[in-house]
């Protein structure tokens, strides 16, 4: 029975690992909060499950997923038209699969590169992906460079309450320009407690 029980957890342990990776479902509920008014990028791939083109694609489009799935500035996802019909429309979704790339406060523009994982996310780190980082602050807004400077100064408990803080707001509704400070803070918060921990 032990041997029963221990193979039917990591059975199950193994439908909700798979069920949590890759690409954020998207649809009505969902997709204006996270790709229009996220604060973040979006990169969007519109599909219809049983598209030959689509279902080879799909191991790369989830691993895209979950190497950005804590991106403080880009969110992966996916919309089912055949679920979602109104909502792959008003996107002007014409065939399968259709992806689409979204910057905040800019129009949608349709993604023509490669379907292969390297190529999806060089995409994404060169075009979507907007990453202040604390070691070289040339990519960092005068906003991020004094956050950094006040809270490289503050002790390690409060960069870890500050963390703790932001990650309990990050479902809540805001202005797409709150929710986008939300998450850069986040990014150099993360960067000052690893190298606190280095220390």
């Amino acid at each position: 029975a032990t041997m029963r029980s221990t193979l039917a957890f990591v059975v199950l342990a193994g439908v909700i690992a798979t069920a949590a990776a890759g690409a954020i479902e998207l649809d009505d509920s969902n997709f204006d909060d996270l790709v229009l008014n996220g604060g973040k990028n979006a990169f969007v791939k519109f599909l219809a499950a049983l598209v030959r083109p689509l279902q080879a694609m799909k191991p790369a489009w989830d691993q895209l997923g979950d190497e950005f799935a804590s991106s403080s500035s880009v969110v992966v996802g996916d919309v089912d038209c055949t679920v979602h019909q109104d909502l792959c429309s008003k996107h002007e979704v014409r065939g399968y699969p259709t992806i689409k790339y979204y910057k905040q406060g800019e129009d949608a523009e349709s993604y023509q590169g490669g379907r292969d994982f390297d190529s999806l996310k060089a995409f994404v780190v060169d075009t979507l992906q907007v990453a202040c980082q604390i070691d070289d602050q040339s990519g960092c807004t005068d906003k991020e460079v004094k956050y950094i400077a006040k809270m490289q100064a503050a002790p390690a408990a409060k960069v870890a309450a500050q963390i703790e803080r932001l990650e309990g707001m990050k479902g809540d509704k805001m202005k797409p320009d709150l929710k986008q400070w939300l998450f850069q803070r986040l990014n150099i918060l993360t960067q000052i407690a690893g190298s606190n921990a280095e220390l």
